[in-house]
């Protein structure tokens, strides 16, 4: 401790607002949970099928079970992030994400020792049981730690260091955080095949491992424990001006947030567009296949998803403190919709064109509503345990993306129907985001920009 406060200049210290600090580090940690995010895995499927042995609707079981088993612990994670704050928090996941890839990383050798230890034989069906349990093992960590915890982490602790910045901060997090997501699956196709696939994973261990000292030296939880006030204000400008809009600070528990319409529909809003997603980027390549593009041009569609990820998150970081927020909702249904059509005619120019504008404006609106929406509706007192409850629901849909539409291609010998099914329940959405109120129109009147 005398090391850490000898060595680290307190926040307050800080010739500027700490808070700009926070969002970059904020990004990186986003940034660093790509291995644990579907587009992150979707590049090591094929290979991973061959090393295993184990067919694309098997491993999308390993996934499934994996992902609903992590989705299942993430409340516990909101818990411990509400107790000890982020810097802990980030100390104990960069670690332990970097040991979870190392083990994806050993997965044949995991396979091959646990096969000689039971007196497994080499083939299979046998040595496909021990490679599902090892598999279905390694999703369940790196999607908990990656996808989950660590999103979790960086995003809580943005949304606690703005206010009426917010949605400014959010969007210029989303940025990068767009830019690197698209562009992840192309460069880790790259490293796959210039070190191969358990090559990259080890590289992207140590990447995350180095995250510890980062998130030791700059994390903070909030600006109140810093001696500081969100957005960089000072204890002076605490009461707003006559005239001027301000809204009070609220602190929904989690119980009323679970019992308010105001949660459920962004909630699951959001977790459709992760299921959808997670299906889309898991079997991307086999989608592009029965397309008739090839691996590589397939892939390249998330490249130029890009700079339409980094329009609609300059253009949403402006728009969510001054439009009621509901529309970014319903824009974010209506992309979606749109995409699901687009993708059963990827074959098509028109079909990829609308599918690199509709993905990529969605994802872009996606990264600044899941900041904004939860302390903005129901306050940063709870925020990590409401937060966990969101990250649950979409963790819990993602895990059954992938099944889905392996399930469709197994069934139907395409993807048409999966999405079908996505446009369809999306619509659903659509209507009822037309619905969706600022359950803090007690504290503020919804007409306020930082109430809606």
């Amino acid at each position: 401790m005398k090391l850490s406060r000898s060595l680290i200049p307190p926040p307050a210290s800080y010739p500027f607002f700490y808070g700009w600090v926070i969002l970059a580090v904020a990004t990186i940690g986003t940034i660093m949970s790509i291995p644990g995010q579907t587009m992150g895995v979707s590049v090591f499927t094929d290979h991973l099928i061959r090393a295993t042995g184990l067919d694309r609707n098997d491993l999308s079981l390993t996934y499934m079970i994996g992902t609903m088993a992590s989705a299942l612990l993430l409340p516990l994670a909101g818990i411990f992030y509400d107790r000890h704050g982020a810097r802990k928090m980030i100390v104990v996941a960069s670690p332990c994400m970097a040991l979870t890839l190392w083990y994806l990383a050993s997965t044949r050798e995991i396979i091959a020792g646990a096969a000689e230890i039971f007196s497994v034989p080499p083939i299979q069906p046998a040595r496909g049981q021990i490679a599902f349990v090892v598999l279905a093992s390694g999703f369940l960590l790196v999607r908990f730690w990656g996808q989950g915890v660590l999103t979790l982490i960086s995003r809580a602790m943005l949304g606690k260091w703005f206010d009426k910045r917010r949605g400014l901060v959010s969007g210029i997090s989303g940025i990068f955080v767009s830019a690197s997501f698209a562009s992840a699956p192309l460069l880790l196709h790259w490293m796959i095949v210039d070190i191969g696939w358990s090559g990259t994973w080890r590289c992207l261990a140590l990447a995350n491992g180095g995250l510890l000292v980062i998130g030791w030296i700059f994390y903070r939880d909030n600006p109140e424990e810093c001696g500081l006030r969100m957005d960089g204000s000072r204890e002076h400008d605490k009461d707003p001006a006559p005239g001027k809009d301000e809204h009070a600070e609220i602190s929904a528990t989690l119980g009323e947030a679970l019992s308010s319409r105001a949660f459920w529909i962004p909630n699951l809003s959001l977790a459709l567009w992760g299921l959808a997603l997670t299906g889309l980027t898991f079997h991307i390549v086999s989608i592009g296949s029965k397309a008739g593009l090839p691996e590589n041009e397939t892939l390249q569609l998330f490249l130029y998803m890009a700079p339409i990820s980094i329009f609609a998150n300059i253009l949403g970081g402006l728009a969510i403190d001054r439009v009621r927020i509901r529309l970014l909702f319903f824009s974010l249904m209506l992309a979606l919709v749109t995409a699901s059509a687009a993708m059963m005619h990827l074959e098509s120019g028109i079909g990829r064109l609308l599918t690199i504008v509709c993905v990529g404006a969605s994802g872009g609106l996606f990264s600044i509503l899941l900041v904004v929406i939860w302390p903005r509706f129901f306050g940063r007192k709870h925020l990590g345990k409401i937060s966990s409850i969101n990250m649950m629901t979409m963790t819990s849909a993602s895990a059954l993306g992938p099944w889905l539409f392996a399930q469709s291609e197994k069934n139907t010998g395409s993807y048409d129907t999966a999405f079908i099914g996505c446009a369809a329940a999306a619509g659903l959405l659509l209507l009822a985001t037309l619905k969706l109120k600022n359950p803090a129109e007690g504290a503020c009147a919804d007409t306020k920009p930082g109430c809606r």
